[in-house]
C-alpha cells in the first residue's frame, strides 16, 4: 500500500513538471524527500537529494555514509552516491549533480532549497518553483488516515491535560503527558522515534498572553485562562489540539472574552468550503473582533495547514493568495491576548470536505466543560492532615 502511495505522488509530480514544461525536479528538504521515499535521515551538513524526471527512475543522490541506509528503502530507483563533505573536485555531491543533470534542458527545483546547496548547483534553465509544496496540500485516503490517527492521539492528550490539572500543578506534569503517549505507541509499535515529535504544554495565566513563550517547569497553574496545546507529529503525520480553560470560576470579563473567541472562531469556520479564500477566511475572524473592539489585542493568523508539519500551507491570513479545497487540512485558531491577564485560544485540526468542513479534534468546547473546579491539591493535604489530627483528638 505504502509503494502504490509513494508512486502516486511521483506520478501526480511529474503531471505538474509536465504543465510547466520541466524534463526534471530536484528536491532536497528532509520532508520533501521523505514525502516521496518515506527515507528517514538527519542530513546535517550532508545533502540528500532525489532527482525526479519524465521518463527515468528516480535518482537518489546520497553521502557514501548513507548508502546501505536508503537502499533498504521501497521506493523503485537509482542511488548514486558521493563521498563526503567537503571531497576532492569531482567527488563533491555539486560535481556528481552537475553530471546528472546535463542531459535535461528545464530543470526545476524546490524552492526550500538551502542558499548554500543552491548556489553551487549548475544546470540549464534552472527554476526554482514550489510544486511539491502544491502538491502537499492536497490529502490522499492514506494520508487522511494517518492524520486522522495523530489527531485522536492530540485528543487524548488534552482529555488528559483536563483531567490532570488543578490549581497549583506544575506546568511540568503537562510535559509529561506526552510521554505517556509516547509510551502507548511504543507499546503498540505505532512510534518512529525521527518521524515523531510529542508535545503538550499549558500555559498558565497571565503567560497564556504570549502564545509562543516557554512556560518555566517552576510554573504553576492558578486562576485565569489556561491554554493548553497537544502539538504532535506522529510517524510523519501532524495534527494540534488547543483549549483556554479555567481552574475556579472565570470572571464575568473573563467569561465574554471566552465568547468572543469562540464567536470570531464559528464566524471562520462558517464559510468554510472548497473555493472559499483562505483570506476571507482570516477576515471573518478578524473583522468579528474588529467590530467588538479587539482587534488590537490579536497577535496572529486564523489558521494554517497541517500535513507533514505542523505549520505549512495553505496559509489562513489575510495576505494569502490561497484557495481552500478538497483534502486540505488545516485549522481555524483565532486568539486574543490580554498583557498581564492572559489568553483565550482554541484550535482544531480540521478537514476541507467536498461541502464544507470536519472537524478531527473532538476535545470540549464550551465554557462549562471548560471550567475545571478542583482544590489546590496543598489545600487537600492540609485538609487531610487536619482531619486525621481531630480524629486522634476525639479518641
Amino acid at each position: 500500500m505504502l509503494e502504490k502511495e509513494l508512486m502516486m505522488r511521483i506520478k501526480c509530480l511529474q503531471n505538474a513538471m509536465k504543465k510547466h514544461s520541466l524534463d526534471a525536479y530536484i528536491i532536497t528538504a528532509e520532508e520533501d524527500i521523505w514525502y516521496f521515499t518515506n527515507v528517514t535521515f538527519k542530513p546535517e551538513e550532508r545533502p540528500f537529494f532525489i532527482i525526479i524526471s519524465l521518463d527515468c527512475k528516480p535518482v537518489l543522490l546520497v553521502p557514501k555514509l548513507e548508502e546501505a541506509h536508503v537502499h533498504k528503502g521501497i521506493l523503485d530507483c537509482d542511488i548514486i552516491t558521493y563521498w563526503d563533505y567537503p571531497s576532492p573536485n569531482g567527488s563533491n555531491w555539486f560535481d556528481i549533480l552537475h553530471q546528472l543533470l546535463k542531459k535535461f534542458n528545464h530543470t526545476g527545483i524546490e524552492n526550500n532549497v538551502k542558499a548554500e546547496v543552491y548556489l553551487k548547483i549548475q544546470a540549464k534553465n534552472l527554476l526554482a518553483s514550489h510544486l511539491v509544496a502544491d502538491q502537499r496540500q492536497l490529502k490522499s485516503a492514506y494520508e487522511l488516515e494517518k492524520i486522522r490517527f495523530s489527531a485522536k492521539q492530540s485528543d487524548m492528550a488534552i482529555e488528559k491535560i483536563l483531567q490532570s490539572s488543578y490549581k497549583g500543578a506544575g506546568v511540568v506534569e503537562s510535559f509529561s503527558i506526552s510521554n505517556a503517549i509516547q509510551k502507548q505507541l511504543i507499546r503498540s509499535q505505532q512510534f518512529d522515534p525521527i518521524t515523531t515529535s510529542l508535545t503538550t504544554i499549558v500555559w498558565p495565566a497571565p503567560l497564556s498572553s504570549m502564545p509562543h513563550s516557554i512556560p518555566s517547569i517552576t510554573d504553576k497553574l492558578g486562576e485565569g485562562p489556561q491554554v493548553s496545546m497537544a502539538y504532535f507529529r506522529i510517524n510523519g503525520y501532524a495534527s494540534e489540539c488547543e483549549r483556554t480553560f479555567f481552574l475556579d470560576k472565570p470572571t464575568k470579563e473573563e467569561q465574554e472574552l471566552f465568547h468572543h473567541m469562540l464567536r470570531a472562531r464559528d464566524q471562520s469556520l462558517k464559510i468554510l468550503k472548497p473555493g472559499v479564500r483562505a483570506s476571507d477566511v482570516d477576515c471573518e475572524a478578524r473583522n468579528y473582533l474588529a467590530q467588538h473592539g479587539l482587534i488590537n489585542n490579536t497577535l496572529h493568523r486564523t489558521g494554517h495547514g497541517i500535513g507533514l508539519s505542523n505549520h505549512e500551507g495553505p496559509f489562513i491570513a489575510e495576505g494569502s493568495d490561497d484557495i481552500l479545497q478538497e483534502n486540505m487540512i488545516i485549522t481555524i485558531e483565532p486568539g486574543i491576548y490580554f498583557d498581564g491577564k492572559g489568553g483565550f485560544r482554541h484550535s482544531d485540526t480540521i478537514l476541507i470536505t467536498n461541502d464544507g468542513y470536519e472537524l478531527l479534534t473532538h476535545a470540549p468546547l464550551d465554557l462549562n466543560s471548560l471550567v475545571i473546579e478542583k482544590m489546590n491539591i496543598q489545600s487537600k493535604l492540609k485538609g487531610s492532615v487536619i482531619r486525621k489530627s481531630l480524629n486522634l483528638n476525639k479518641k
